[in-house]
Formats: structure tokens, sequence, C-alpha cells
């Protein structure tokens, strides 16, 4: 930083002096560039003395050249008209004698008016102060701050393009070539930095921080020989002649990899916007990519055309079309003032408004302990100049002064101070930037308790306030929710209204209320006794609403300040910008309780349908029944956690002399769900103790049993319940199978080619009290093979809703009987038709309950 403002006084010193001491110091009468000691430009007068472009020159007033120290300090003593000697070579390699005439640095007499002011006084004199202060300010206000040292870094980089090289004799000399050279290398890649890193880190560069590497690594490497250059470009020409055939490339390198800087700049910068979802954040950003955009076109196009030349910039064009880029380079840096102060991208600006503010309400008490200290020299200077007038009329002035100069000095010189520490540093500095950063902060918080609390406790003590209350809405009431620094009344619970006279007045305006007592203008006249002793006992002066997306969501209640003075207008303005995020965080927190009460509550409901899926597969069968001669397989795909689809195998007691008979049933309940798996519960309860009594009377007769289940069904269902339902005894000594079927889709009878289809032999159970059913026996062969399904499985669907369709499946068990092989066990059939019914949809979603089961004669 201090090698920046001395190089930065260097120049504005020596632009200042070329402006208007023009006539008292000499112009330079020739310039060297890369070839060292070899002349590159000519004056007028050297050119007269013999001087040639492309001559050596070996001695300046007999002293040898051997760097540019030996002119720099044969001409910062001459004045304009001495003479200067200057031994060279000629181009027959002869040595020769040019005697010069100095000539006055008047620019005045070469530039118009307008060249000074904007190309001088502007560009190398204001600016570089301006920026480089702002600069300096940025880094002392935001010491901790990354992005303050590269915004440092950039606007130190400015008075290097800008000033011509600045060489002073004494240890100047040895700090300008120098820093000069440090900060133009260094500039560059505070840009490219801050591009990466502001206002957050780029993406690119957290995936792969390498990648800048390759731009920063060979700009740190070829740094020492350029600065070694630059060192022996002004003391020894001879120390650094084998990197003079060098140095054109590695400028050329160095530019190239500037310009790299520079577009990484851009390219971040332009993929942050992109990528930004914060509204404030991409409004900087743009503000920034394009001013730079325009402030950087018309210098790079100059610099690459020059680089593509291998020539000097300011050898290259005219001083006006030079000039002018740099004048609109300027914009760059002022677009980061911009975005850094206007648009409080650092919140700098709070800094500088209050920090002044501060320091002139401070050095008032100063002024006026001044001015009373000079009224009061006045009046004793008076009274010893003036003997015998006024004597006694001074003495009484003087000891007034005195009394009042000691009691405003020790006394209330130190209560105004203290006054004013309060009044513009803790609550105009503080309360903008912790206000601002607690509007952000508000964000972050998911739960109600700790939001209000830390709300509540930083605007306290930024404002200074003891009693603070907050109103929360409980459906159409708010509930007071935190009281700080005063004592709730006992018994008493205070509460608004979501109608009253206060809360409509705050929805109306939503911005912050005075209160006013004695006001008969104020909405609070037509507020009921309630109301009134509610903000009375909070001792309420301000009311600042909290507002979320549709409605208001609280209230917050602010007692009087410590300071004793009224609410601002900056104060209201304020509190309004951190009650609208408090708002929204209030109401962001609420949705996510009630979103977590609801997780919980369907959490719950899930670990219930677990339950209830474990019950109902328990229903089931677990074990199917041991009967001779036959294959059983059954199995229930539900189209959610649980089903209404019903199937059932179980032994009947035997009669007398007599095997178990075998009893198969299978359902199907209206609906889906719990209500549905109910119902199939109470169904199967309902068969098994009806069939278990049947069984024990002897009795064979299904039309009965059927009317019984069906009563039942009907008494414990809704009048929109039923349920489809087949039921079949087996009798594994005759092979007779007695069955009937109430409304349910025909089971299959499959006989080598021979489908045989047991149709409906009644109404569905469960819709009407009385129905009748017919029972139907049939003669089972050895080889017959009976299926019996739910409409789950025929009405199967694509994602274009084609059904898979009986047709079908009666084709695939008829395909898969007639396979050559003699095991064709009951389950590999019904393994059989799930998968073809799956294959068929291709990973539709099933939308129907899948039962099926297969019974085998063998």
């Amino acid at each position: 930083m201090l090698l920046s403002l001395i190089y930065t006084f260097h120049g504005v010193t020596a632009t200042w002096e070329q402006v208007f001491h023009g006539t008292t110091i000499v112009q330079f009468p020739a310039n060297f560039g890369l070839q060292l000691n070899r002349v590159v430009t000519l004056s007028p007068e050297a050119k007269s003395a013999g001087l040639t472009l492309g001559s050596p020159v070996v001695s300046v007033n007999g002293r040898s050249f051997t760097g540019m120290r030996v002119l720099i300090e044969e001409l910062r003593n001459r004045h304009p008209g001495d003479q200067l000697t200057v031994g060279y070579l000629a181009q027959d390699g002869m040595p020769r004698t040019a005697l010069l005439s100095l000539v006055a640095a008047d620019t005045g007499n070469r530039l118009t008016w307008f060249h000074i002011v904007t190309q001088d006084l502007l560009l190398r004199i204001l600016f570089p102060i301006c920026f480089l202060t702002l600069g300096c300010w940025v880094v002392i206000a935001k010491p901790r701050n990354g992005n303050a040292w590269l915004l440092f870094g950039i606007f130190a980089y400015f008075p290097s393009l800008f000033f011509p090289p600045v060489y002073w004799p004494g240890i100047a000399l040895y700090i300008n070539p120098v820093w000069a050279d440090v900060i133009s290398i260094a500039g560059p890649i505070c840009i490219m930095l801050f591009g990466i890193y502001f206002p957050e880190r780029a993406d690119w560069d957290k995936r792969a921080p390498w990648i800048k590497w390759l731009i920063l690594g060979p700009l740190l490497l070829l740094f020492p020989l350029d600065l070694l250059f630059s060192v022996g470009f002004v003391f020894s020409f001879h120390a650094i002649s084998w990197l003079a055939s060098w140095i054109g490339l590695i400028t050329w390198a160095e530019t190239t990899l500037i310009f790299i800087a520079i577009g990484t700049f851009f390219a971040s910068v332009a993929r942050k916007i992109g990528l930004n979802t914060n509204p404030d954040a991409r409004r900087r950003l743009r503000v920034l990519y394009f001013g730079s955009a325009v402030a950087n076109t018309p210098i790079g196009l100059l610099l690459l055309y020059a680089l593509v030349h291998g020539s000097q910039i300011d050898e290259t064009f005219p001083r006006w079309l030079y000039g002018g880029a740099l004048a609109v380079f300027v914009l760059f840096p002022l677009t980061l003032a911009y975005v850094v102060i206007v648009q409080r991208a650092m919140d700098v600006r709070i800094l500088i408004r209050q920090g002044t503010k501060y320091f002139f309400a401070r050095n008032t008490v100063l002024v006026v302990s001044i001015l009373l200290a000079t009224w009061m020299s006045y009046f004793i200077n008076r009274y010893f100049t003036s003997p015998g007038q006024h004597r006694a009329a001074d003495q009484m002035r003087i000891a007034a002064l005195a009394g009042v100069f000691l009691g405003f000095r020790f006394v209330l010189s130190k209560r105004l101070q203290q006054r004013i520490d309060r009044r513009f540093f803790r609550e105009a500095y503080s309360t903008e930037q912790l206000l601002s950063e607690l509007s952000d902060e508000a964000r972050s918080f998911t739960e109600v308790g700790p939001l209000i609390d830390t709300i509540s406790s930083r605007i306290g003590s930024t404002l200074h306030i003891e009693r603070i209350a907050v109103f929360l809405r409980v459906g159409d009431t708010f509930e007071l929710a935190l009281a700080t620094g005063c004592a709730r009344p006992p018994g008493k619970t205070l509460s608004l209204t979501a109608n009253s006279a206060t809360i409509s007045a705050l929805a109306r305006s939503k911005s912050p209320a005075i209160v006013y007592r004695d006001d008969p203008s104020s909405w609070l006249v037509d507020a009921t006794d309630e109301e009134r002793s509610a903000l009375a006992d909070l001792s309420t002066e301000l009311l600042v609403p909290l507002p979320g997306r549709n409605r208001l969501i609280g209230v917050m209640a602010l007692g009087p300040k410590s300071s004793e003075e009224p609410y601002s207008r900056t104060d209201r303005q304020l509190l309004q910008t951190v009650a609208s995020q408090t708002g929204l965080a209030l109401e962001n927190a609420e949705l996510l309780e009630n979103l977590t009460v609801e997780i919980s509550q369907r959490e719950r409901i899930s670990r219930e349908i677990e339950i209830a899926r474990e019950v109902q597969q328990r229903l089931f069968p677990q074990v199917y029944p041991h009967v001779a001669g036959i294959d059983l397989a059954g199995h229930c795909r539900p189209a959610q956690a649980v089903g209404g689809d019903y199937y059932d195998f179980f032994l009947l007691p035997p009669r007398v002399q007599a095997q178990p008979r075998l009893a198969i049933a299978i359902g199907d309940i209206s609906g889906k769900g719990i209500s549905a798996a109910l119902l199939m519960a109470s169904l199967r309860a309902s068969l098994r103790s009806i069939a278990a009594l049947q069984a024990e009377s002897d009795s064979a007769d299904l039309t009965m049993l059927m009317r019984s289940v069906n009563r039942l069904v009907f008494d414990s269902s809704t009048d929109s319940r039923y349920a489809t339902f087949f039921y079949a005894e087996y009798d594994p000594a005759t092979r007779l199978l007695t069955y009937v079927n109430a409304g349910h889709n025909p089971p299959i009878l499959l006989r080598g080619d021979v489908t045989i289809a047991l149709e409906p032999t009644g109404m569905v159970i469960g819709l009407m009290p009385d129905a009748e059913y017919q029972q139907v026996t049939i003669q089972l062969c050895v080889g017959d093979t009976l299926f019996a399904y739910t409409d789950g499985i025929s009405e199967a669907m694509t994602h274009d809703e084609e059904e898979w369709g009986e047709k079908r499946m009666m084709s695939c068990a008829q395909q898969f009987l007639c396979r050559p092989g003699k095991s064709k066990p009951a389950s590999s059939l019904l393994d059989c038709i799930f998968r073809t019914a799956d294959m068929f949809t291709g990973g539709a979603p099933q939308h129907d309950d899948m039962t099926l089961l297969v019974c085998s004669i063998s």
C-alpha cells in the first residue's frame, strides 16, 4: 500500500510539473526501449544535432551511458537552454559527439486545453488519486476480506497504465521502476481473481482450481525476468545484454497471458450471471460485466494490434486515440466503484457515509471548544491592551466565559461526545449494517422460537430498545409469543383479534405505525379498550407489521428507545426491511412446522399401513392343505400396500368315515385400500366360521352358506360396498367339485383342448340383504386344471391402456399345459401367467389387485 502511494505521488507530481511548470523542466531529447542504449524516439533538437534512430549512445556529458540512471541524473538538474553532450556511434561505426540544446517540456504550448484537462488533470491526477484512495479505504474497512485486497490491487493497477515511466533520482529511482513492474503483473491477476471470487467463488474453480494456475504459473515465472530487465535498464545495460534478445518474446507472452487473465474475468462473471438466482447479486454482476466490457474494448483492441505487430502502443497510435482509449478505460474502475459503493456489494457505502457524519459530529465538539477559547482570549487580550476601559465588564465576561469553557470542556463535552457516539455510531452506522445483515440472517431460521428471539435481541441491542413484544397469528387471533423487558400482567391474556383496529390499520398500511395515544386522527381512536390496554401494558411506541405472502403473519410492538428519541424515518424504513424478511421467514418456519407434522403423520400412517399389509398377508394361506391327488397354488399382488382381493384354501371337518373336503374361495372386494382390506378380513372370517359350522352339521347345502355370508357382509359394510365371490368344495374321494359363483369372473377348467367356464350362479354378495344362489356340481378328471382369477389379471393394461384380456390369459395357460414334459406343477402355471401379464404391460403401473389360484388334479 505504501509503495502504491509513493508511486502514485511521483506520477501525479510529474504530471503536475509538466502541465503547470513545463517551462522550467526539460524534455527528454531521446527515448530508449528494448534495444537498451539504442535510440527509439528523437526530439527535433536531437535530430538537428545529428542523432539518428537506432544510434547507440555511449556517453552523456562525459559519463559512460551504462543505464537510464545516467541520463536521468544529468537531466534532472538541467534547465531549458542548457547544453547536453551526447556521445554516440554513427552508422559507419565511428564515435561521434552531438551537442544538444535542451528545451522545456511545456505541454501547454503543444496540446490544447482539452487534452490537458482530460488526459492530464483527469486521467493522470484526479482518477489515480480517487481510486487509490478508495482502494485504501476498502482495505482499511475490510482488512480480512480477500475481495477488498483484490480491489486494492485493481485500483493500484491503473496508475501504471496512465503514467508514463516516472524516473526520479534518489530513492524513487529504486522504487518506481520496480513497483511499476510489480503492479503491471499483479493488476491483471487481481482482475482475474476478483472475477473468480466475487461475490462468491466460481463453480468451475471449486471443481478444478488448477485451471487458474495455468495462467498464474507462467506469469509468476516470467515476472522475475521482466523485473530484472527493468532494473538493468535503469542501472546497467551490460548486466541484461543477454536478456535483450528475449525480452520481446517475454513481453509478448506476458501480454498474451494478461489478455487470457482478463478474459477469464469476463467468462467467470458471465457464468455467475447465468447461474446466480439472487436478483440483487445478478444486478450487481450485470453492471460489473457490461461496464467492464465497454471500458476494456477500445484499449483491448489497441493492445491486440500492438501485440500482433510487435510494437509499443504509445508509439503506434496517435496520442488522441491512445488517450481516448485510456479515458474510456476509466469506466472499468468506475464500474468497480459503482458496484462496491452504490450497489452496496461490500457495505462500504455505510462506512463512508456514516463515517463522514461521525467525523463531522465529533469535530463539532472541538470546534465549539476552539470558538469558546478564542472568544475568551479576545476579551483577555482586550482587558490587557485597553487598560481603564470596561475593566469591570471585561472581568465579568472573562469569568463567565472561563466558567462556560471549563464546564463545557470537562462536563458537557464528555456527555455530548457520548450522545454523539450513541447517535451517529451506534444508531446510524451500526443500525444499517446490523439490520442489513439481520434481514439476510432471518431467512436461514427454520424454527419460530429461535427466529423471534434472535430478531428481538438484535433489534433491541442495535436501537437500544428494552421493551419488545411479538404477536403471532394463531387462527383469527394474534397471540403474544414473546415479551422482553416487560412482565405480563398476572391473570391477563394479551392478544389482538384479526379484525381489530390495530391489525386492520397495519394490514392496510403494510408499514410501521407510530402509536399516537392523544391524536384524535389516529387509528388508535377506533381501537377497543382491550387493545389500548394491551398496547399500554407493553409501553408500545411503534408497531411493525410482519407480512407474509398473502396475509399478515405477526406484529412487533416496540417500546421507547433508551435515547428517549422518537423513531425516525430511517428507523422505520430499516425496521420495515427487517420485518419483510422476518415475516417471510416466520411463514416459511410455519410451513416447515406444518410439513414436519404432516410428514410425521404420514410416517405413522405408513407404519400402520405396513402393519395392515403384514396382517393381511397373514390372512392368506401360509401353508397349503395336503389333499391327495391335487396340487394347489395361489398368490395375491395388491395394487397398493393393502388390497381387497381374497383367496383361500382350507380343509373342512370330515364327515363320518370320509376324507376331509377341500374348500376353495376367491373374491374381489369393490374398491381398494384399507376399507376393502377390512371387508376382505370380514369375508374371510365369516366364510370360515359358517363353513365349519355347516360341515359339523353334515350339510352340503352351499346355497344356504352363501346366503349367510351375504347377510353378514351386507350388515358389516356400507351400501356402496360389495364383493364378487366364488366358493367351491372338492371331495377327493369322488373328485366332485360343488361350487357357487356370486357374480365373480368365471373360473376356467382346462381339460386338454376343452375349456369349461364356471359361470355365475347368483348375484354379488353384500349388495342386497336377501339374495338367492344356486349350487352346481361338476366331475373333475385326472389332468384337469382349474384356475380362478380376479379381473386385475385379465384387465392388466399397457401404457396405451390396451388390456391383456381373457383370451390371452387362457392361451397362455393352454400353451403352458401343452408343453412337452411330465412335471407341470400348479405353482409353475401361476408364475407363468403372472410373468406373461407383466411382459405384456411393459412396466405400466398396476391399476387393480391381481389374484390367481390354481388347482391341478393328478
